[in-house]
């Protein structure tokens, strides 16, 4: 059995807590409410492992391209490190992605589902759920491809609540277990984004997204001394000895990183 490869979190001090990084073909479960970070979270990891040599692929379900590239612009990011390669065309789901290379160093892919829904949305009709259902077929049949052309080591799917949304699942259970094993089958680390609602306070929708997943990383919002503070904790992740406390989760703007602060500990503020 060879040795363990890990997967940075990429924030200060926190790689410690998850005692060593993230174990590569894991797949993690990063849930918490609006304002979070969540997006920002994997596409710092991406945008930091696609620098480290690996192939890095975003799939965006609801949030266009062009929209998440002004975000990631803002926060900092210097996009010209990369190649981005943006998937917004119905023909890229028709042809089978034919036109991509694998020569390209590195490669970040988005997937711009959101637009590529639209196109392929029959004019005139309603969407319903046997089209919709397709729609997921779609996403995981891409993934599949640019794994199959050596350009996905690591996906981010963001989100799982907007898969839910394609498909009506009549066996919730064995159906989500078949989509996070296509994942892990693929042998990707995979980095699975779930909205949190006032509704819906469990990690995702049904509830045993937890017990099929390797690790959950838990962002929230708190308020403190009418301030408020993000917080991340691990609330679970296999084949680590992690630490379980509470970080504070801050933005440097200016250095552009993440920081984990006062474990355990309320911060100062």
């Amino acid at each position: 059995m060879g040795k363990q490869e890990y997967i940075g979190s990429y924030i200060e001090h926190f790689d410690e807590a998850l005692g060593g990084g993230i174990p590569s073909g894991h797949i993690v479960l990063i849930y918490g409410a609006a304002g979070t970070m969540k997006s920002t979270f994997c596409f710092n990891v991406l945008y930091n492992e696609v620098l480290q040599g690996k192939k890095g692929v975003y799939v965006s379900i609801e949030q266009s391209s062009l929209s998440l590239l002004k975000q990631m612009v803002k926060m900092g990011y210097d996009i010209s490190k990369v190649n981005i390669e943006v998937l917004n065309e119905a023909n890229d789901v028709i042809r089978g992605l034919s036109r991509l290379k694998d020569d390209e160093p590195r490669k970040l892919t988005i997937v711009d589902f959101g637009t590529i829904r639209k196109q392929l949305q029959p004019k005139g009709q309603k969407q319903k759920f046997g089209f919709s259902g397709d729609m997921v077929e779609s996403i995981l049949s891409m993934i599949q491809t640019l794994k199959r052309k050596n350009l996905c080591d690591i996906v981010v799917l963001d989100s799982l609540t907007a898969v839910y949304s394609l498909t009506e699942l009549k066996e919730p259970r064995s159906e989500i277990f078949y989509l996070f094993e296509f994942l892990r089958d693929l042998g990707l680390t995979s980095f699975v984004i779930s909205e949190e609602s006032e509704e819906n306070t469990r990690y995702s929708r049904f509830g045993i997204e937890s017990y099929l997943v390797d690790g959950i990383l838990h962002i929230m919002l708190t308020d403190r001394n009418r301030k408020v503070t993000r917080e991340i904790q691990i609330r679970k992740m296999r084949a680590t000895d992690c630490n379980n406390d509470v970080f504070t989760l801050e933005w440097d703007a200016r250095t552009k990183k993440f920081k984990a602060l006062y474990g355990g500990k309320n911060p100062l503020v």
